[in-house]
């Protein structure tokens, strides 16, 4: 489990670059987080943990795919949260759970692995405040027409 310090002026950083309303995030010292912001995980844990699982190695073996979490591509995220908004001052406890893994064949040939994962977040007193919610995937081969 990682610590994440929720920082105000990484929130105001955040919140510019991502042309969030600054009148929510640059005057209060305790703003809450725009609701992407747990994105920035990465910063603080080591990312890929719950795809190193027993489940998608198996699947990822059985079609001779690597298993590089630096070849996993990002297709969707979904952000719940457990009440209110984490806040500027608070420090989220960070643990991954692992879905589920599924393959599929791709429209434009190779097979896709499906792999889905959550970041869970939790307060100090270990209650579940929000969750990034994953679905990335490994494939067998580039797509057709893909840039080289």
């Amino acid at each position: 489990m990682a610590e994440m310090p929720i920082e105000w002026g990484k929130i105001r950083e955040y919140a510019a670059a991502t042309a969030a309303d600054p009148a929510l995030y640059m005057e209060d010292r305790r703003a809450p987080i725009p609701p992407t912001f747990l994105s920035t995980v990465v910063f603080w844990d080591t990312p890929g943990e719950a795809t190193r699982t027993p489940e998608v190695a198996g699947a990822l073996a059985s079609l001779g795919i690597e298993a590089d979490f630096r070849q996993l591509l990002s297709a969707e995220q979904e952000y719940v949260f457990h009440g209110p908004l984490p806040r500027a001052g608070d420090v989220l406890l960070t643990s991954h759970r692992f879905d589920s893994v599924e393959t599929k064949e791709g429209r434009r040939g190779g097979t896709m692995v499906f792999v889905r994962f959550a970041v869970e977040f939790r307060d100090e007193a270990g209650d579940l405040r929000a969750e990034c919610l994953y679905t990335s995937v490994y494939t067998t081969r580039a797509a057709v027409g893909a840039a080289t």
